[in-house]
């Protein structure tokens, strides 16, 4: 029983490829790169973004499939960590790896604008799948589903970050009339 687990853990990646996440991935990076290209001849930019479509679709749905197993490690940080920050590294490592080898583009300015995209990507997703939408398998709805549930998630996604930041603040509120530290150094 054990080798089974085990052996289905490894595989998992393979039987739960998420060909949502592939085919919405491949629409958005191949547009943003056309738009990123803009100044690059057309056949240099369109080939840059049919690489960049193919790749997307042969591993998004790999990388989204780590990602939504990843939602069942213990602790939360390290789930987190591995599915944001790990993966996403990984592949855009991959991905740049690709392009180099492909494409005779200079992309240096893609650098930190992808990044960017990637890791923002990355934590959108991960909020998508805790939230019940974008998976496959057993948890599965169907695509039109997921796609109703967006807006919603894409609203919860920005405002969470700033409810969070106000309960904080209401716990531990700053005086402004206390002396600070360094101002009782001075």
């Amino acid at each position: 029983m054990q080798t089974t687990t085990a052996n289905s853990s490894w595989l998992f990646a393979f039987t739960h490829w998420n060909w949502k996440a592939a085919v919405i991935t491949a629409i958005f990076r191949g547009a943003a790169c056309m738009a990123a290209l803009r100044h690059v001849h057309p056949h240099a930019r369109q080939h840059f973004s049919l690489v960049e479509m193919a790749y997307v679709l042969l591993t998004a749905g790999i990388f989204s499939a780590w990602q939504q197993q990843a939602l069942g490690i213990h602790p939360r940080y390290l789930a987190w960590l591995v599915a944001v920050v790990a993966m996403p590294f990984t592949s855009l490592s991959a991905d740049v790896l690709i392009h180099g080898l492909l494409d005779h583009v200079n992309a240096h300015a893609l650098g930190v604008s992808a990044l960017v995209f990637t890791l923002t990507s990355a934590m959108f997703h991960w909020h998508v799948m805790q939230n019940g939408a974008m998976l496959v398998g057993e948890q599965s709805r169907s695509l039109l589903s997921d796609i109703k549930q967006l807006p919603g998630l894409m609203l919860s996604f920005v405002a969470t970050p700033v409810s969070r930041l106000r309960e904080l603040l209401a716990t531990n509120p700053v005086d402004p009339t206390e002396e600070s530290d360094m101002e009782a150094a001075a």
